[in-house]
């Protein structure tokens, strides 16, 4: 089925069915992001917590051998 058939197919859906078929592919969206983005956005958020600790430390350290 072409892209062009699927809308008009749609375009015969009723409101209720419409809003199903949204609702599912709102789902397919969610478990695509969560497959593909999400390891790589919670790797990346952790490389960024790492560099904020060690310079966190290194400001306490230079901190402490001033006073």
């Amino acid at each position: 089925m072409q892209f062009d058939e699927l809308k008009t197919a749609v375009k015969g859906l009723s409101v209720e069915e419409r809003r199903k078929l949204a609702l599912y592919i709102l789902e397919l969206e969610k478990e695509h992001i969560e497959a593909k983005v999400g390891p790589q956005l919670a790797e990346d958020l952790e490389s960024v917590s790492k560099v904020l600790r060690d310079t966190f430390q290194k400001i306490k350290k230079g901190v402490k051998e001033n006073l």
